[in-house]
């Protein structure tokens, strides 16, 4: 079951957040906008941006960067929101929580790598740490308005599976070998070997221009459309049965069947969970954008608007 991409789901929620601010005018050139007190430098905004958004040297292709700038901004103005309730609650992030975190970051660098890469975007650990203890924060609040998850009900959880039943279907897959050469020829020499009786896994070893030759030709399982469209012949065919020289732009193929694994519907029981997690995912994003606007609804916001213009 294909689930919404994390970055469209963000994406939806900026622009839904940009309409609900208050946009106002009386702010100096240095700040970029004030959530209620509290106020967020052009320095600090860049600086931020830079680091989190941006490569060093680089922008984003194919995207405007002024819109990137201000959807970001909605993002940082949420994150503010979010941590200036949290300190309403009382909640706090540990010293103990703040070096865990920093210390699985950083294991997913090589020795030394997550110091380098902060230092070619300008800033230093401890200037970044604070940023970190804001994110996590944020997390923290929301966790605690929406954990444990709201529960689905098993009807409405039956009745999502029935209006959706062909996204729990797995189409059938082989497990295919096969041999390719550059010239046409050949290839046919090739066949006929095989036809005598030659292992098809030697001649692909020996003969085969293709990667998976280290493999005695084997490309594994994929489904029908996975591959270029010549690939698909394979699946008409019997499984231990070798496919006629067929061309592409890759060169010319003979193929084997291995295996062939029927198209299934997945039943109920087995998608039973993972509609369960799904349906609650989306009541719970359904519920935190009815809270956070309320939420926002309370706040004063301010933006600077020469600086939008910009």
């Amino acid at each position: 079951m294909k689930k919404p991409s994390p970055l469209l789901l963000l994406i939806t929620l900026l622009f839904f957040l940009w309409g609900c601010g208050q946009w106002g005018m009386g702010l100096p050139g240095h700040i970029i906008a004030q959530v209620n007190e509290e106020r967020i430098s052009v320095e600090e905004f860049d600086r931020e941006f830079k680091e989190l958004i941006l490569e060093p040297g680089k922008e984003p292709e194919g995207i405007d960067l002024i819109d990137l700038k201000r959807a970001y901004l909605d993002q940082v103005i949420e994150r503010k929101i979010l941590i200036q309730e949290a300190r309403r609650l009382g909640i706090k992030i540990s010293q103990e929580e703040l070096n865990q975190a920093i210390s699985e970051i950083i294991m997913d660098y090589p020795e030394e790598g997550f110091g380098e890469k902060l230092g070619l975007k300008g800033t230093t650990l401890e200037e970044w740490k604070p940023r970190l203890e804001e994110k996590l924060l944020a997390e923290k609040v929301i966790r605690g308005a929406f954990y444990p998850p709201e529960k689905i009900d098993e009807k409405e959880a039956l009745q999502y599976y029935e209006d959706n039943r062909s996204s729990f279907q797995i189409p059938q897959k082989g497990r295919v070998r096969q041999i390719v050469v550059a010239d046409g020829e050949e290839a046919i020499q090739i066949l006929k070997r095989l036809k005598k009786g030659e292992s098809f896994e030697k001649l692909a070893r020996e003969k085969s221009s293709g990667p998976e030759k280290v493999q005695d030709g084997d490309l594994g399982y994929f489904s029908q459309g996975e591959k270029p469209t010549e690939f698909d012949s394979v699946f008409t065919m019997d499984a231990g049965a070798i496919s006629e020289v067929i061309k592409s732009p890759y060169g010319y193929h003979i193929f084997r069947l291995e295996e062939r694994i029927p198209a299934r519907q997945i039943p109920f029981e087995e998608a039973r969970l993972e509609i369960l997690q799904e349906l609650g995912r989306k009541k719970g994003e359904e519920n935190y954008q009815k809270w956070f606007k309320i939420l926002k609804e309370k706040a004063t916001v301010k933006v600077n608007k020469k600086w939008l213009r910009s």
